[in-house]
């Protein structure tokens, strides 16, 4: 085992070992949200809301201020997600949609836009440790969790660069367990991809 590896899995051993409670509850409730997502089952968006609830407060402890933020636009988006799955619009095993490039690079510019904007006022308004990342992840996610919630396929492409980079983001901030989670989304994005890839509607 190299010695970065060494480190991140000593770092996650003390992670898991000082985690929260409601960090450790937010965690369970998390790989619930994703696997029941994989499958296309509507209760992941109960898993999601109640999960990220109790993030925002996991995050505020950390100082990731947007992140926290983020968490509460989660809860919304997941009744959103709640209604956009229900069974009587048939969207019980439904099949997803793919989105073309153009409509990727429009949500990629506004990440940038928005990112752009908000960094330096949570770096000068703000006790956020890393507002930058913060901000990149944070409109990110939204961005991504539209999609998914719209039943695009290329949201899992999204979130597999997204929450590689929100892990090390966490790590950084002492909440190895969190980041083990969200290292584990990053793979498990991957199966979701593959899952929802054989089952397409034509591209909008």
């Amino acid at each position: 085992m190299t010695e970065a590896s060494q480190g991140l899995l000593d770092a996650f051993v003390a992670g898991a070992r000082d985690a929260s409670f409601t960090e450790q509850l937010a965690v369970l409730l998390g790989v619930i949200y994703i696997v029941l997502a994989i499958r296309r089952h509507r209760g992941c968006w109960i898993a999601g809301g109640a999960g990220t609830a109790l993030y925002a407060f996991v995050f505020l402890d950390a100082r990731l201020l947007l992140q926290a933020a983020l968490q509460v636009i989660y809860v919304a988006m997941a009744v959103y997600g709640w209604l956009a799955w229900r069974p009587e619009s048939g969207t019980v095993g439904f099949a997803p949609r793919r989105w073309t490039l153009r409509p990727q690079l429009a949500a990629g510019l506004a990440v940038l836009a928005l990112s752009a904007i908000t960094a330096p006022l949570l770096g000068r308004y703000t006790e956020a440790v890393a507002p930058l990342a913060d901000a990149l992840g944070t409109w990110a996610s939204v961005a991504a969790t539209w999609m998914l919630a719209r039943r695009v396929l290329e949201s899992w492409i999204w979130w597999v660069a997204i929450d590689a980079g929100l892990a090390l983001l966490f790590l950084s901030q002492g909440l190895a367990f969190t980041a083990a989670l969200y290292l584990a989304y990053a793979f498990l994005a991957i199966a979701g991809w593959r899952s929802w890839r054989s089952a397409l509607e034509p591209a909008a």
